[in-house]
């Protein structure tokens, strides 16, 4: 039994990453089945535009949690509404923000701005932060995530947004202490705004900007302290025994390192087992038994696991609680 994939203390979260094609959905569904098999409240969450979940649960997958089975729900969220809701967010708040500088044109910015690069990894990460806010309605969140590239960097945002929430806190202070000399040398500055008067904030407890810094700082932080707790946070990364995979994989598990993100397990999904030797196979074979070699080096003191190949596609509840049981309690192989 994988302990490491078990609530300890409060919900655990899983994330499976893996490179687009390998099974990463199949394996993250057959994970949610077992668990909710032992009695685990688990609710899996498709955050990968290309949605598959609801194909591999033969179910209608909408954003909302749609109950499954005894202890099972699942959600496949929508990338645009993610990105508009974001967006949205943003705007209400730089509105509230900034109301004396009506020469912006918000609507305009945020046109541009929903087609800018790194917009979707920011949605992701705010779609995140609110699943784990309400984590502890369930005991165990599955995300099934969009392919590694897209996945590291949704993972690695917590830790460089708070690098830059404290720099722009830094400044947002040296703003405000500077007004607040120049309050004293001429006095209180009033702005006219449709009939009303607003003046500058010059005390942190006063000023917009400070408070939705320091809520966004805190914000960040919880989802950064979840995803690096191994209490609380487990990995398990998908792969084909191919080189193009065991490659994306390595990279993968570097990354994680990096951001101090536990990742516990690999499934090395789709190994080709033969009774006897076919010649038609012997270069694919040969090829298999390179890449294997190659995992037992790569990913020392990481827990392996090797799933054969199917004939056919696992897809419906009773195939998944199949394959649950093999990725769940079936024996890996752990790098020496």
């Amino acid at each position: 039994m994988r302990d490491y994939l078990l609530p300890k203390k409060g919900f655990r979260v899983i994330f499976v990453i893996g490179k687009g094609g390998v099974g990463k959905t199949t394996t993250s569904a057959s994970i949610s089945v077992a668990l909710a098999e032992k009695g685990y409240k688990t609710l899996i969450v498709s955050l990968d535009p290309a949605h598959n979940l609801g194909d591999v649960f033969m179910e209608k997958l909408r954003d909302k949690p749609k109950k499954l089975s005894e202890n099972l729900y699942a959600s496949e969220l929508d990338m645009e509404k993610l990105i508009e809701g974001y967006l949205k967010h943003l705007e209400k708040n730089l509105k509230n923000m900034y109301r004396y500088l009506t020469v912006i044109n918000l609507e305009k910015y945020f046109e541009v701005l929903s087609y800018s690069p790194g917009i979707e990894e920011y949605a992701t990460l705010e779609a995140v932060r609110e699943i784990l806010n309400e984590g502890d309605q369930w005991d165990i969140i599955v995300f099934d995530t969009p392919p590694t590239g897209l996945t590291l960097r949704v993972l690695a945002l917590p830790r460089i947004s708070l690098i830059w929430t404290d720099k722009l806190i830094e400044v947002r202070k040296k703003i405000l202490q500077r007004r607040n000399a120049v309050v004293k040398i001429k006095g209180e500055q009033t702005y006219n705004i449709d009939g009303r008067e607003y003046r500058l904030p010059k005390e942190e407890g006063e000023d917009p900007v400070m408070k939705e810094l320091l809520s966004y700082r805190s914000d960040v932080e919880l989802v950064e302290k979840i995803i690096t707790d191994p209490e609380k946070t487990s990995v398990v990364a998908v792969m084909n025994p191919e080189m193009l995979p065991l490659y994306e994989t390595e990279r993968a598990v570097e990354s994680l390192r990096k951001f101090k993100i536990p990742l516990n397990l690999v499934v090395v999904n789709k190994v080709i087992t033969l009774r006897e030797e076919i010649p038609e196979l012997r270069v694919k074979m040969d090829a298999q038994r390179a890449v294997l070699s190659e995992i037992d080096k790569k990913f020392r003191g990481i827990e392996v696991m090797k799933i054969p190949m199917f004939a056919e596609e696992p897809r419906g509840l009773e195939w998944l609680r199949r394959l649950g049981g093999m990725v769940f309690e079936g024996e890996g192989t752990e790098a020496p």
